[in-house]
Parts: C-alpha cells; structure tokens; sequence
C-alpha cells in the first residue's frame, strides 16, 4: 500500500510546464507527448523519494506514528524537484 500512495504522491507532485493556477488549469491544445515521459519520471522519483525516506526513518522517534505522512510528502517533494529540473531541460 505505501507503494501505491508513494506513486499517487508522485503522480500529483508532477510539473506541468504552462501551467498556471491563476489561468485555464488545463492548457489547450494539449500538452506535448513528451509530457508522458515526465510523468512516468515523476512516479519513479516519487516512488524512490518515498521509499528512501521511508528506510531513512524507520528507526527514528522524531517521526514515531507519522511515518506514512512524512514518506509521502517526502515522495511529493522528489518528484516535484526531478520534474522542475527536467522540465527545464525541455526548454
């Protein structure tokens, strides 16, 4: 189950470029197909961000009871980080 809650997490901390939350939160024509390759990068990053949080803290008393929850912001934060940068790219 933390798999798949690190890979929700990852999925929604992806970064769509031209996207604003000020504007149309959906941008037309749609996003280019590359776009797809960002999205699976981001369920990686958020799947390997989660897990490896995860181990970090699994013995740690600061996180006692809230593992799950600071695992999935952790995964949310990764995959952000790694879609921002590699959207740059892009540009």
């Amino acid at each position: 189950m933390e798999i798949a809650f690190f890979v929700m997490m990852g999925w929604c901390g992806t970064k769509y470029p031209g996207w604003r939350p000020w504007k149309n939160p959906h941008p037309h024509p749609d996003p280019e197909p590359w776009i797809y390759t960002v999205l699976v990068l981001s369920i990686i990053a958020g799947v390997a961000g989660g897990t490896l949080f995860r181990n970090a803290i699994m013995e740690n008393q600061f996180f006692a009871g809230q593992n799950a929850i600071a695992s999935g912001l952790a995964a949310f934060a990764s995959s952000g980080i790694v879609t921002g940068l590699a959207s740059l790219t892009k540009r």
